[in-house]
């Protein structure tokens, strides 16, 4: 799962956090596919459907759903976005932040800031 489109977002992470203090939140959303169940029997794990997080800097936020498909590319980062309140409804998690920021849905992920060192 840490690659691709999810991969993405840990970098956008690992760059924030030298600029600002960011409070983070994320989770699973279970499926009801058992089709792709591959590790329930040796390992007791059912595999999750998709996977959310939610960045919060301040004043601003940015919330993704991320399948767990090999579809969920960096290119397509931007078509996980939701609003927070979009993300409380799918997941029933109530996400700290105020009222008006979790309608706020960006147009597109916060960007690499140039030269940012993701190691």
């Amino acid at each position: 799962m840490n690659r691709g489109a999810w991969l993405l977002t840990e970098e956008i992470i690992e760059c924030y956090r030298d600029i600002d203090e960011l409070l983070v939140i994320g989770g699973v959303i279970w499926g009801d596919d058992s089709d792709d169940d591959f590790f329930v029997q040796s390992r007791g794990v059912a595999t999750p459907e998709a996977y959310w997080k939610v960045i919060i800097r301040n004043d601003r936020v940015i919330a993704w759903i991320v399948p767990n498909s090999s579809t969920a590319t960096r290119k397509r980062l931007d078509a996980y976005l939701v609003s927070v309140n979009e993300l409380e409804r799918v997941t029933g998690e109530v996400i700290p932040v105020a009222d008006y920021l979790k309608l706020d849905k960006p147009a597109s992920s916060w960007l690499v800031p140039r030269g940012c060192n993701k190691g």
